[in-house]
């Protein structure tokens, strides 16, 4: 089993930063690294920054939203952290496709292969699929081994195994080469929020696709027609990650203290009995995980690191330990050649 933590500064529940003794220093650096390091020790796949100013809203000065740019907070945590992974987010209509992938490789480079871009798209579909295909050309710039440093011979790199884009389409025109030397996992992970528009961006591209969803009956719907798009693009099923959102809360909360979190389906109960609905709803909905949002930060990481996470280790279901160094590597994803993907 997958698992990923959202985070947030204060925790999922909008109304979490009023709670008796929550101030303003879970907004700095140290209270965010903190959950990271939890959820290190936990054995978490990756640390999820969701970044709701990805989405330009008005007047939205929400307490869920971490108070840094993701990949800036990024490039800081995986210094603070050196296992886990890190998913940031980021918009196509944001930024242009060459600074961006240029940011993801050097983020790759920085955390040594632990980073994902969560893909926010424009809405415009044939925009977006061509901006993405330059990025994954641009993260193909160099094969792996081409950077030889060879000093007697004068030889930095290998000339033939650097690989210009001469990207020219209907929206962007970019040549290439990427300035950053390819990751230790070959290129940063692709991750995509499902939406019933974007079922064609997650069955092309990504890599790993989290699906929000309040009912384990719309999870099923969900992840079966997801599995029906992959087939439609000619991927396979085992190469790709599909991850549910929940929110887990150990003890007898009441639904009416959750109601207010969208998109993601409650699990209340004791340890076990989480754990159970986990393996449950994981093998009747053919998913490879869960994303989890804590209505509470940072009470809920460490309620579900501490009291979850040894009953699905009990259980056979999750790791015990690291085993890989890449964020690639915790999703068992193959590492990919250059220029394996989809047309």
């Amino acid at each position: 089993m997958h698992i990923g933590l959202s985070l947030t500064p204060f925790g999922h529940h909008p109304a979490a930063w009023r709670r008796s003794g929550t101030d303003r220093g879970a907004l700095e650096f140290s209270h965010l690294a903190a959950q990271v390091k939890k959820a290190e020790d936990g054995g978490l796949d990756f640390v999820l920054l969701a970044d709701r100013l990805g989405q330009r809203p008005e007047n939205d000065l929400s307490p869920l939203a971490v108070p840094f740019e993701p990949t800036t907070l990024v490039a800081a945590l995986a210094t603070a952290a050196g296992k886990i992974g890190f998913i940031s987010t980021a918009a196509t209509h944001q930024h242009e496709p060459y600074n961006l992938a240029r940011r993801f490789a050097s983020l790759d480079s920085i955390s040594k292969g632990r980073t994902g871009w969560n893909v926010v798209g424009s809405e415009k579909l044939e925009r977006d699929q061509e901006y993405l295909d330059v990025v994954l050309g641009l993260w193909d710039s160099w094969a792996d081994d081409a950077f030889v440093y060879d000093k007697a011979q004068g030889r930095f790199f290998e000339p033939d195994k650097m690989h210009v884009l001469n990207h020219k389409g209907t929206h962007f025109t970019v040549r290439g080469p990427l300035n950053v030397n390819r990751s230790p996992q070959g290129r940063p992970v692709i991750s995509h929020v499902l939406t019933a528009n974007t079922f064609e961006i997650a069955a092309r591209v990504a890599d790993v696709i989290f699906l929000p969803s309040s009912s384990s009956e719309e999870v099923k719907t969900l992840s079966a027609r997801l599995n029906s798009s992959l087939s439609a693009f000619g991927r396979r099923r085992k190469d790709v990650r599909v991850l549910a959102n929940i929110i887990p809360m150990v003890g007898n909360s009441s639904s009416d203290e959750l109601n207010a979190i969208p998109d993601a389906l409650e699990i209340v109960g004791t340890p076990a009995g989480i754990a159970e609905r986990m393996q449950a709803l994981a093998e009747t909905a053919g998913l490879d995980g869960f994303v989890i949002l804590p209505p509470v930060a940072p009470e809920g990481v460490t309620g579900f690191v501490d009291l979850v996470i040894p009953e699905l280790r009990q259980r056979g279901l999750f790791r015990n330990a690291y085993e890989e160094l890449t964020l690639r590597g915790h999703l068992g994803l193959a590492h990919p050649d250059r220029l394996e993907r989809a047309s």
